[in-house]
């Protein structure tokens, strides 16, 4: 089961296309747009026999919520929400599983750039807390570079309980917190896993801290002490990476 989405901007646009065109309902190009990029763009579009449809500009700022939208967007089917039994189910079906667990972030910035550097760590799925709900909006694909289209996505009522049941079918949960002693670099990454990102400003919540299995923390040795969500998420999943490919 699909859910459509829209995407906006060239390299988003060109994400999909080049890796799943076959995901792509209809592409929508301002009256006004025609640069080299686009025009590029629609050449590509044009051969794939994808339906083009040219609209006002006040029709593509309303769509995808901005005026920076370099003058094109496009609807796409993603794969629906999985809930926590499908998404459970999911995982079992993954030797060696990496699951991202974004516990509250609310910038759709920062969720789109977590969403783009775990397309491109290898992550198998995303998982959203649904009292924490963030929405497919065009910003969060747009920041994506398309990879909310081509990445797995769960929703979950109870987080806790989600944990747990990650345990039960032999996932370990690693935490990533300012005040951890342990380095990000000392855990043992190659095994099955599912490492959580804190709000911004706040972290994890007591509670997701206390079903982590591990802890880790980014050294620091400048003035400043914290980073953003999503540079954390690069950091440790490129360690993940790292360790698993050598």
């Amino acid at each position: 089961m699909n859910e459509k989405i829209y995407i906006y901007g060239v390299n988003a646009i060109s994400e999909v296309l080049n890796n799943r065109s076959d995901q792509l309902i209809e592409v929508l190009l301002d009256n006004n747009a025609s640069n080299n990029r686009i025009l590029k763009l629609i050449d590509i579009i044009q051969k794939n026999s994808i339906n083009l449809r040219r609209i006002s500009t006040q029709e593509i700022e309303q769509i995808t919520g901005t005026s920076k939208n370099q003058g094109i967007a496009a609807a796409i089917k993603r794969p629906a929400i999985l809930d926590s039994k499908s998404a459970l189910n999911f995982i079992k079906t993954i030797q060696n599983p990496l699951i991202l667990i974004l516990d509250g972030l609310q910038d759709p910035r920062n969720v789109g750039a977590c969403m783009r550097t775990a397309n491109a760590s290898g992550v198998d799925l995303i998982v959203f807390p649904r009292s924490r709900k963030i929405t497919m909006t065009p910003i969060v694909s747009k920041v994506s570079s398309g990879a909310s289209a081509l990445i797995q996505i769960a929703e979950i009522p109870n987080l806790v309980r989600f944990l747990k049941e990650l345990k039960k079918i032999g996932l370990w949960i690693c935490g990533t917190s300012e005040i951890a002693e342990k380095k990000y670099w000392e855990i043992d990454y190659n095994l099955p896993l599912a490492i959580i990102l804190g709000s911004e400003g706040k972290g994890m919540r007591p509670l997701t801290v206390k079903h982590c299995d591990y802890l880790v923390s980014i050294p620091m040795i400048g003035e400043v002490k914290s980073l953003n969500v999503s540079v954390v998420a690069g950091v440790v999943l490129y360690e993940v990476l790292r360790q698993r490919s050598s």
